[in-house]
């Protein structure tokens, strides 16, 4: 009999030493803090995110242009980033830590918003597995503080910002150059009087017969004076 109570009392003081894990209870970021409008037609929008997720350094698993749908993977996260939870234990009440094997998972969607701006929208999704005492492991799916989603997007407004088509040297917006440099000319030179050539002067000489039109002459001739020649 006295080993059976040992028993009960062996059993009741593991389950109040037994930790309990507690889901967590944050709200998901509201939609307005994970999209943005960027000033840009789609093909450049999707250009623009591309670049952000490099600089992340984060891991492309998957993009489809045509959906406009990007899956990026992360680095590790933080309890600043997400909440995962509480546990309780014999020694209290404390805040689940996100374990080295945590996961970030970033979907990005990518929308036309008419023929000039483009929808950009984030989501992320944190997973960690907790460790309760005497209890074995659970993978849990932590909540977003929206943290993440902001910086991202506001790092996609600046990249918009950078993000332009290429110019082409002979591409219409370089017309516009040799038409300022011609009308860059000075007004003076534009309206002084073309000067006569020395052709024209040939052709303004009165006297001339119309085969030597159009020549420059010497009127005043240098030659010496010929004798006449003899009559036939």
């Amino acid at each position: 009999m006295f080993g059976v109570r040992v028993s009960i009392l062996g059993v009741i003081a593991a389950l109040i030493a037994a930790g309990c894990f507690y889901p967590p209870v944050t709200q998901p970021p509201p939609d307005e803090q994970q999209e943005v409008v960027i000033p840009l037609p789609y093909d450049l929008a999707w250009d623009a995110v591309n670049a952000v997720i490099t600089k992340n350094s984060f891991h492309v698993q998957a993009q489809d242009m045509t959906n406009g749908i990007i899956e990026a993977v992360g680095p590790r996260f933080t309890l600043h980033d997400a909440d995962c939870g509480k546990i309780k234990s014999i020694a209290g009440t404390y805040t689940a830590e996100p374990e080295p094997n945590s996961s970030s998972v970033y979907n990005f969607l990518v929308r036309p918003r008419g023929p000039e701006a483009s929808i950009v929208k984030v989501r992320a999704t944190f997973n960690s597995s907790v460790n309760v005492p005497l209890r074995k492991s659970t993978d849990v799916d932590c909540v977003s503080h929206g943290v993440q989603e902001s910086d991202l997007l506001r790092e996609v407004l600046v990249q918009a910002k950078q993000t332009h088509r290429p110019v082409f040297a002979n591409s219409p917006r370089a017309a516009p150059s040799s038409a300022k440099a011609q009308s860059s000319t000075p007004a003076t030179a534009r309206n002084q009087p073309k000067s006569t050539s020395s052709i024209d002067k040939a052709a303004a000489q009165p006297g001339l017969p119309p085969s030597m039109q159009g020549f420059s002459l010497n009127l005043r001739s240098t030659m010496p004076n010929l004798p006449a020649p003899p009559p036939n």
